[in-house]
């Protein structure tokens, strides 16, 4: 059977970060404008967190008039079952004369002329059409339910019961593990997991996961807030006391040989082994990783703290953009794969923390051994 067609509506600015992640996940993109893509989607995108909504029969054109949005969307010859409503949504301000208001009356009416059911309080199906400023285009499709979950505003590192102000966000945190793991079978390896965001994150997809820390207060701490976050829900995550620079030993042995997905948010400073800078720490763990990885190889997401950068417009860090981590030098980052059997990917993608601090992501990946 042929892959869907879908349209993504992409969250927010960081939308080449959004893409990768939806891409590592198997869309197979045919075109982007600003927060729009379109293309062949897998089965499920449900554990995308860059993703707002995914449009299924639709489309994507240039901004003109409202009256060729209508006329643009095609209502289609979806069976007759169940109510619909009309939802106009504005991404990143108003497009010219644009009204969200015209459209989705003027749609609502070609459906009702059309047999469909109309209920603007609790439709079956939803008729999306996005206007994205950034871009000065429209998409437009039927918005595709998404799991539930908990809401990811109740997941904020803050309201977790185990909190260090360090704590990665819950978007930023599945987007690494969905990056580090994308489409492969095996275990998600959190291999300092401090408060526990990529394990949570890695659990709440279903996804096995080991959660390690040479810590024993971060690993009783990551403990409670993945009970927390999960709630009572069965999963397939486990957090242990191990040292990821010998990971032949300290990893469990059902995972062992089975890691496909590494994610590195690293101690530095005060919280950091040593008094050397983390390069030394890093490179023991990605070598010792690389000894357990599974069949089909693995990815790794490494987010570094550096100096604020000057990012393109959707977040991606351009080839020739100067980055200055908080510890050593770019020279040190690039050092630190080469001597490996990780291959640092050439896209970089940053997210501002504050005014003097942000988070660089990197994206490697290693061969199956032999």
């Amino acid at each position: 059977m042929p892959e869907a067609v879908s349209v993504l509506v992409l969250r927010g600015n960081g939308t080449a970060l959004a893409m990768a992640e939806a891409e590592a996940l198997g869309f197979q993109t045919k075109v982007r404008h600003g927060r729009l893509a379109i293309g062949h989607r897998p089965e499920s995108l449900d554990s995308a967190a860059g993703i707002d909504t995914v449009l299924d029969e639709g489309g994507v054109m240039p901004w003109t008039t409202n009256e060729a949005v209508v006329a643009a969307v095609d209502i289609g010859t979806r069976p007759l079952e169940g109510k619909v409503c009309v939802r106009v949504d504005r991404l990143g301000g108003r497009m010219g004369d644009s009204s969200t208001q015209t459209i989705a009356r003027s749609l609502g009416a070609r459906l009702h002329e059309a047999g469909w059911d109309i209920d603007l309080e609790r439709p079956d199906h939803v008729l999306c059409i996005a206007l994205d400023a950034t871009s000065m285009h429209v998409g437009w499709g039927w918005e595709r339910p998404r799991s539930a979950g908990l809401s990811v505003t109740a997941r904020r590192a803050g309201e977790r019961p185990f909190f260090r102000p360090v704590s990665l966000g819950p978007h930023l945190a599945r987007t690494a593990v969905n990056l580090a793991l994308g489409t492969r079978q095996g275990v998600v390896l959190d291999a300092m997991t401090g408060t526990g965001g990529f394990l949570i994150e890695a659990a709440l997809t279903g996804r096995e996961t080991v959660g390690m820390d040479f810590d024993p207060m971060m690993v009783e701490g990551a403990s409670t807030n993945l009970e927390w976050a999960l709630d009572g829900k069965t999963h397939h995550a486990q957090v242990i006391l191990g040292d990821a620079t010998e990971l032949s030993t300290s990893l469990p042995e059902s995972a062992r040989g089975r890691v496909a997905g590494l994610v590195l948010d690293p101690p530095y400073g005060r919280n950091s082994h040593g008094s050397h800078g983390p390069w030394d720490l890093l490179a023991r763990v990605l070598s010792s990783a690389s000894e357990v990885i599974g069949d089909e190889g693995a990815g790794c997401c490494l987010i570094l703290p550096v100096a604020p950068l000057s990012p393109d417009a959707d977040g991606a860090v351009g080839e020739n953009v100067a980055v200055e981590p908080t510890y050593g030098t770019w020279e040190d980052v690039l050092n630190l794969f080469e001597a490996s059997r990780w291959t640092l990917r050439p896209e970089r993608w940053t997210v501002r923390v504050h005014g003097s601090l942000a988070r660089l992501i990197l994206h490697a990946t290693c061969a199956p051994q032999g």
